[in-house]
């Protein structure tokens, strides 16, 4: 793999590259992936169909005419970090986007319904905010955590119900990929 004078992904074995991205509108994540070969893109929502896609800026403005399967949609990009805010007419969505990586981070040592959850830490980073503490009930889908690594914020969040046993990070801590973020007892059913 090398990138091209303006910085694309390019396969050297000549075959088509592709992309995955993860896309944040508010709380709702997509993954999309991009695929680019002879001159072609084509982009698709995890797991639905392909389509070609095209996008041409007009002028020097923030103006572009974006082409999906040969339908044009004007539109008006404002780029920012870790991110865009797109204006279609009179509505603008503020979209994050990153590199998509394989998710979780958590891994469990199951003893039946109950037992203990170990969240390690899914990339190298430092850690932002920490929401728990030790002997605190916390929910499925609770944010324990935000780690930060490449300009980006990473909620991780509770796996399962249960009791937080220990958190052995503090804010601005680095961690390395691995490490142990919290542990947890997951609730019996």
């Amino acid at each position: 793999m090398a990138r091209d004078d303006v910085g694309n992904a390019v396969w050297l074995g000549g075959g088509p590259v592709s992309e995955k991205y993860l896309v944040r509108l508010g709380d709702d994540d997509t993954t999309l992936e991009l695929e680019r070969a002879d001159g072609v893109t084509r982009v698709r929502r995890e797991g639905g169909a392909w389509k070609t896609v095209e996008l041409e800026r007009i002028g020097d403005s923030g103006l572009y005419l974006l082409m999906a399967d040969n339908r044009p949609t004007e539109l008006y990009l404002e780029r920012r970090r870790g991110g865009a805010i797109v204006t279609l007419g009179r509505h603008a969505f503020n979209y994050d986007v990153g590199r998509w990586r394989p998710s979780s981070g958590v891994k469990t040592k199951a003893t039946g319904a109950a037992g203990q959850v170990r969240i390690t830490a899914p990339m190298t980073g430092s850690i932002v905010e920490v929401r728990c503490s030790a002997g605190q009930a916390v929910a499925e889908g609770d944010v324990l955590l935000v780690i930060e690594s490449m300009k980006m914020n990473n909620e991780l969040r509770a796996p399962a119900d249960g009791v937080v046993e220990a958190v052995p990070v503090v804010a601005a801590q680095r961690v390395k990929a691995g490490d142990l973020l919290v542990a947890m007892q997951r609730a019996q059913t």
